[in-house]
């Protein structure tokens, strides 16, 4: 049975274009950036936000460059296949390992993430489990029909979740006061950076280049490919900065959610306001397809790592697994705010830089090709 499988998935799933890499990454980390960051960026870097983003795509962009060399070294495969050559069996192991418990943290962060967005914005009366139960065996059915079907409904679901963004920012620049991002630096350079290190751990999540790099059809296009998703991620990020400058960077840093914020101070008319329906159906969608894509690619991890036939196997066990690992990332709210801020970016620093880098240090001396 499944080699008939792995027979089908050969014949039938193709490779994914340059612009749908693109659309994959900026859904990857735009969908949970804009929920709790804003307020996390505000707080530390205020009323110069704006350069915290600007410092973390040119850093982001310079750490993306090593993950193309290092993907480019192994086209074919995906990074839990060739950790090994690079480093050598046992360590290798190990890598490989602790990358997988890292991507099984994200997945049930982004879990909890959403639940708590639906309990304590939309639905506070409707029981956990019921959003639990649903998410899980839905997450699971998407990531069953494989790679290029998650794919193909991220593609189709990318461009509303942009113009939604874009119908926000346009309706609340005109509210902006520009006096709210002055004086510029007034405490030095050291709080920008600050806010830049929370930012830079959410869009260098496009570390999952290293895990789809074999999916990509044209492969010398990634890294052009992966720069313009930065930057399309950086100007969306812009859309918390809007924030600072329509509500003051002390009111901004004390929001809860801060994007629900700013859709619900959009007033059209007397009658036409309160999109908060709007907001809701565009962080469902994204954080969503981000749980989907993460799940997939911890799939595919332990098949590759164990020599599994099919992926479909861990699905069941990792469904059972995903309810308590989501309900134990916190206590409450204020601990999954607290997890982000101080535990997060030490974990994505490991993960996202420091790991790439010297693997790719170590497969350059080691003249692997």
């Amino acid at each position: 049975m499944f080699k008939g499988i792995r027979q089908y998935e050969r014949t039938s799933e193709k490779k994914i274009s340059t612009k749908q890499m693109i659309f994959l990454l900026v859904t990857t980390v735009l969908s949970t950036a804009d929920v709790f960051l804003p307020s996390f960026v505000a707080l530390a870097a205020k009323q110069d936000s704006w350069i915290s983003v600007v410092i973390s795509f040119v850093t982001s962009s310079i750490v993306f460059v090593f993950y193309y060399k290092l993907a480019i070294l192994f086209k074919e495969e995906m990074l839990f296949s060739y950790v090994d050559k690079i480093t050598g069996k046992f360590i290798g192991k190990i890598i490989t390992f602790l990358y997988l418990l890292y991507i099984l943290r994200i997945v049930s962060l982004v879990i909890r993430e959403l639940i708590e967005i639906m309990i304590n914005a939309f639905m506070p009366h409707t029981p956990p489990m019921v959003f639990y139960v649903v998410l899980i065996i839905s997450v699971m059915y998407t990531v069953s029909k494989g790679f290029l079907a998650i794919v193909k409904l991220n593609e189709l679901i990318f461009p509303f979740g942009m113009l939604l963004l874009a119908f926000v920012i346009t309706l609340d620049l005109q509210k902006v006061d520009i006096a709210n991002f002055l004086p510029i630096l007034e405490n030095g350079i050291k709080p920008p950076i600050i806010g830049s290190i929370l930012i830079t751990s959410y869009m260098l999540e496009t570390v999952i280049i290293l895990l789809i790099f074999p999916h990509i059809s044209e492969k010398e296009k990634a890294l052009k490919g992966g720069i313009i998703s930065l930057g399309i991620l950086a100007l969306s990020m812009m859309l918390g900065v809007l924030a600072i400058g329509i509500f003051g960077a002390k009111t901004a840093s004390n929001f809860q959610f801060t994007a629900l914020e700013m859709v619900r101070n959009i007033k059209i008319s007397d009658y036409i306001q309160r999109f908060d329906s709007l907001v809701m159906a565009m962080w469902l969608m994204g954080i969503y397809l981000k749980i989907v894509i993460f799940t997939y690619i911890f799939a595919k991890g332990v098949t590759e790592t164990i020599k599994a036939p099919d992926y479909r196997f861990v699905l069941l066990p990792l469904a059972t697994l995903l309810i308590p690992l989501a309900e134990n990332v916190s206590e409450s709210l204020d601990g999954l705010y607290t997890y982000i801020q101080r535990f997060f970016p030490l974990e994505a620093f490991l993960f996202e830089v420091f790991f790439p880098i010297v693997l790719y240090i170590i497969a350059k001396i080691r003249k692997i090709k």
